[in-house]
């Protein structure tokens, strides 16, 4: 079983316009209206550019593990390994916001526009982050996803899984239809690109205690909220 889809650049600004809240300076502030009027810049530069993409493609817990272990880079406990215990389905995944987009926020940096570069890097990267949600939603409701399951994508380079896992995920599902690569480094281009696994399984099999090796390095822990969100979602 595999997907490929594409969302309106409009819909996804609108998926994320919470995030970009976030990017406001306080009211009052001397810089508010400077700053909102950079949110409103970059939104109307990301709807002009942007082609948001990307595919999912089935794959069985045995040949997701052969292709989590290739490198043999990995940390020795990850959570991905703990919640793959209780997994009901998997699938490999990549999704971008598109080249255009990308290539943009380094154009802007380099002609000195700093500020609007920022936001518009910070607008792709919260949308590139809701593309990998988004594909974890059709996978799930592709999957006749339960009441009390839920759908969390995992990415190398997280959770203790070594970015050099890359490799063997682009060798297995080959998304040549998203235009997404990785170079020698394993870095994605189009930059604003996410990769990695979906999982489906009972809720509780994705909320785990940041206890690991990786989660001390671990600057943000988003897993807690994903996670939070998604008790939230079986106990509204």
């Amino acid at each position: 079983m595999r997907e490929y889809f594409e969302v309106a650049p409009t819909e996804l600004l609108t998926a994320v316009a919470r995030s970009m809240r976030n990017l406001e300076a306080k009211d009052g502030s001397p810089m508010a209206d400077r700053v909102r009027g950079l949110i409103e810049g970059a939104g109307e530069a990301f709807v002009g550019s942007a082609r948001p993409h990307g595919v999912w493609e089935a794959i069985s817990i045995a040949d997701f593990l052969t292709v989590y272990q290739e490198d043999g880079g990995n940390d020795r406990d990850t959570p991905l390994e703990v919640v793959l215990e209780d997994a009901v389905s998997l699938a490999l995944f990549a999704v971008t916001v598109g080249a255009e987009v990308s290539g943009r926020i380094p154009q802007l940096f380099d002609s000195g526009e700093m500020a609007e570069g920022y936001i518009l890097d910070q607008v792709a990267s919260f949308a590139a982050d809701e593309m990998a949600q988004i594909a974890a939603g059709r996978f799930g409701r592709a999957k006749q996803l339960g009441s009390a399951q839920g759908v969390l994508p995992y990415s190398p380079g997280y959770c203790g899984w070594n970015v050099s896992g890359q490799r063997a995920l682009f060798a297995r599902l080959n998304p040549a239809e998203t235009g997404v690569t990785i170079n020698d480094s394993c870095l994605m281009s189009p930059i604003k690109s996410v990769s990695g696994v979906l999982v489906l399984a009972p809720v509780e099999a994705h909320v785990f205690s940041p206890a690991f090796t990786c989660c001390s390095t671990c600057t943000t822990l988003d897993c807690q909220e994903r996670a939070a969100s998604l008790t939230e979602r079986v106990g509204s």
